[in-house]
């Protein structure tokens, strides 16, 4: 396998997930260069972690393309305990030679290997609105809402869950026994019920739940199902691994973790 220049990966790649430079309080793209400006070996994971860059290095990936990257701690002060990890990560990186590209926000907004739109497809809802979770007012959305051609049960839409994310969903029963409408949006979107809700959808699916998610599902009659923030972001990453491997001479392989959250 020939290679693709690095830069031109991530020049292209960025230009696909994020056109119109959806705001996020990460960087978009490239966020460590590792130095080797060839990319063959694309290591594909959810998260960077001392974990997912020790399996790249393994492969021997020139780059590694996650959801999570670094830079989470931007704004802690030096040697903190965030701050210390995330350095550590990067040092890991560039002795590795290994460079990381992460796409955040944009990934679980983007309308074809986007989190959400990889989410409705797998469950095989037909996507209706993509309007859904706004970012303030700044215009964008993350998340979508689909609808079965055929209401099905919520117990089956429980199951259908577990097949796709593979755990077992937390299910918070609404006032809906059959479902026909479902909101979606991929990692810590717990909130976003009350705008379900408002929406008049029947069930809406996240990663993480809260405390008083039970209650207000009860209260609102929207289903709500919590699959898990990790799961439910592991479909994005590997969709535009798909694409970059299409549209590049590159390998690409993803690489998963056990993550209970």
């Amino acid at each position: 396998m020939g290679g693709a220049p690095l830069a031109e990966v991530v020049r292209a790649t960025t230009a696909y997930v994020d056109p119109l430079g959806m705001p996020d309080y990460v960087p978009t793209g490239m966020q460590v260069w590792g130095g080797q400006p060839i990319l063959r070996r694309l290591a594909v994971a959810e998260s960077c972690n001392a974990k997912t860059i020790r399996a790249a290095a393994d492969w021997g990936a020139e780059a590694l393309l996650v959801h999570h990257g670094v830079y989470w701690h931007a704004a802690d002060p030096a040697g903190t305990p965030g701050k210390v990890i995330e350095e550590r990560r990067m040092e890991t990186l560039r002795a590795a030679g290994i460079s990381l590209l992460a796409y955040h926000l944009p990934l679980d907004a983007h309308p074809e290997v986007g989190n959400n739109a990889c989410i409705a497809r797998e469950l095989g809802l037909e996507v209706t609105h993509r309007n859904f979770c706004p970012l303030g007012e700044s215009g964008f959305a993350i998340g979508v809402i689909g609808a079965f051609a055929e209401a099905v049960a919520l117990d089956a839409l429980a199951h259908r869950c577990g097949e796709v994310f593979g755990t077992v969903p937390l299910l918070c029963p609404g006032a809906q026994g059959q479902v026909r409408s479902v909101a979606i949006v991929s990692g810590g979107g717990a909130s976003s019920l009350f705008e379900a809700a408002a929406r008049g959808v029947d069930a809406f699916i996240s990663g993480e739940g809260r405390e008083w998610s039970p209650a207000a599902a009860a209260e609102t009659g929207v289903a709500f199902l919590a699959v898990g923030h990790h799961a439910s972001e592991r479909l994005g990453v590997q969709a535009l691994a798909g694409w970059v491997a299409h549209h590049h001479e590159v390998e690409s392989r993803f690489f998963s973790e056990e993550n209970p959250f």
